[in-house]
């Protein structure tokens, strides 16, 4: 019935394509964990710009503070120097 031919060919093309299968799985399981490194360093940049930001907004609301303080001086003096 079956030739022992065609029983070999079926079995060589289904090892090739379970050989194929498990090589584009590694090759894509490899590039996925290789994005995913780039995306973490990608992310403690981010980071580090994001606490950089907060620091400089600190930084910001203390100066207006202070020039608020010094318009407020400023006008006190002129309204005195004018009186």
């Amino acid at each position: 019935m079956f030739n022992n031919y065609e029983v070999l060919f079926c079995i060589f093309v289904q090892v090739l394509t379970a050989g194929i299968c498990i090589g584009v799985y590694k090759c894509t399981v490899s590039f996925m964990q290789q994005e995913i490194a780039e995306l973490k360093q990608d992310m403690r940049k981010y980071n580090n710009v994001l606490e950089r930001l907060i620091h400089v907004e600190d930084n910001v609301q203390l100066a207006a503070r202070r020039i608020d303080i010094i318009e407020e001086n400023y006008e006190n003096i002129r309204k005195k120097d004018y009186n």
